[in-house]
């Protein structure tokens, strides 16, 4: 008889095990899709819940017994319906439109990612949504449409082939939000993405992620009888026509730009009246760039006191902020010495000490060997200095075209003056030793927006 309850208590205990997860506790709410190495607790701390009430809302009663697959509801979330899901945010959306699009109270979306700053999100971020409710799958199709001044909802609604209410309730928004000159237009009959509207939905920045030092190139298309600015932290873009009738900008980031977060603003406005049609700013992510460090002792004093250096950058960044409309290179640039060995003396991005004072200085280009060795152009261009400078001596700068220019310092001659057009592969001067140096060498620059950027990346490829 004891043997007969052992066998029938162990056969109860089995058959429980492998029954499936009770039904939900909890009436409404997301679902999470269990994925392979989830436990219980690692769910509950990534939605910041805690695991006892996701027990509960579940009705689970063994919390080890947790397998891929298995359909989790999650307790706090009760305004929101519909399976979890992760996607990117693109450009032109943000935490508000993701919000609208879903249906989704903003800060219950917020608190579902654990983001503190809505305005914190960035193009390109990982992102939490739940699809499957109303329409909503993925977040996939067509761009949708613009409000333009003077729309009103009947005339939306009228136009998509649906009731005024029909509308309203699709989008859970209210008028006085979707109806706003510049926002993006929803419709139950094709909802499309959230992204930024048909005239803009090819527009890209890269190479992705940006990073320290790099030359960040923004495109988008020529939109006929609009003009297109924008820019890039404190930056100022401007865009110019290239093949295919795509608009470019190209922007130098600074090799000490802080790391985190920039801000990618895009406006574009009616050739005809100036005025806006559209308008929207996207976070973008900053990598930090692989920069070393050197300290360099013997260079002369004067050419790291402050009152030599400052009137000299003031100088350089007002020679090399213009953007002129012509492109005056149609391929990658050429290195601008033929003497060199397997490595250069001193690569771009290096943080810098000079004689045992603070570091105040990085290397704002490349360093070749060799003394008295002809220097040639890289690509064509306009010279637009040629003068010995305290710190750069001999130095002589080309403008390419659209705000790119290439500079050559410490030059023992020079061969052209500023006005002169030079061709790629011209000899412009001779490697020396003037200027802040510790011994003979051609130290290379490329500005692109006003800002020194890794010259190599120039050479690499063709840039845009």
């Amino acid at each position: 008889m004891r043997r007969f309850t052992r066998c029938l208590l162990l056969t109860l205990f089995v058959a429980l095990m492998l029954q499936p997860l009770p039904a939900f506790a909890q009436e409404s709410g997301p679902i999470y899709i269990v994925q392979p190495g989830d436990t219980l607790s690692g769910i509950a701390r990534r939605f910041g819940i805690s695991q006892e009430a996701l027990v509960q809302a579940n009705g689970i009663l063994d919390p080890s017994r947790l397998f891929p697959g298995d359909a989790l509801l999650l307790p706090g979330f009760e305004s929101i319906e519909g399976e979890l899901t992760l996607r990117t945010l693109n450009f032109g959306e943000s935490i508000e439109s993701l919000s609208a699009y879903y249906g989704v109270d903003v800060l219950d979306l917020a608190r579902l990612n654990r983001i503190v700053r809505i305005d914190g999100a960035y193009a390109g971020q990982a992102v939490i949504v739940p699809v499957g409710v109303a329409g909503v799958e993925s977040g996939e199709g067509e761009s949708p449409e613009l409000v333009t001044e003077g729309d009103t909802s009947l005339e939306r609604s009228a136009y998509a082939g649906i009731s005024p209410w029909e509308q309203r309730q699709s989008d859970e928004i209210s008028t006085r939000y979707w109806m706003l000159p510049g926002r993006i237009q929803f419709d139950v009959k094709g909802r499309g993405t959230i992204a930024l509207p048909a005239f803009l939905s090819d527009l890209a920045i890269g190479p992705e992620p940006l990073t320290q030092g790099k030359t960040a190139v923004i495109e988008t298309a020529d939109i006929e009888g609009h003009t297109v600015s924008g820019s890039l932290n404190e930056y100022d873009l401007r865009f110019f026509p290239d093949e295919g009738d795509r608009l470019v900008a190209l922007q130098g980031i600074h090799a000490l730009q802080e790391p985190g977060l920039m801000t990618l603003a895009v406006v574009v406005r009616s050739a005809e009246t100036n005025q806006i049609v559209y308008g929207y700013d996207q976070r973008v992510l900053l990598d930090a760039g692989d920069y070393g460090f050197r300290v360099l002792n013997g260079v002369p004093s004067e050419t790291v006191d402050p009152a030599f250096t400052q009137p000299e950058e003031t100088l350089i960044q007002e020679l090399l902020s213009p953007k002129t409309e012509t492109r005056l290179w149609d391929d990658a640039f050429e290195l601008p010495s033929r003497y060199y060995v397997e490595e250069f003396i001193s690569l771009f991005g290096t943080r810098r000490n000079y004689n045992n004072g603070a570091l105040l200085y990085y290397h704002t280009g490349l360093d070749f060997y060799g003394q008295n060795v002809p220097i040639y152009a890289p690509a064509d261009g306009i010279v637009v200095f040629a003068d010995a400078l305290t710190v750069r001596g001999n130095a002589t700068y080309i403008d390419h075209g659209w705000g790119v220019f290439s500079g050559y310092l410490h030059q023992s001659e020079m061969y052209v003056q500023a006005g002169d057009r030079v061709e790629r592969g011209q000899v412009i001067g001779q490697v020396g030793a003037t200027g802040r140096v510790t011994g003979p060498h051609l130290h290379w620059e490329i500005w692109v927006g006003g800002v020194p950027v890794e010259p190599l990346d120039w050479v690499a490829a063709i840039i845009p």
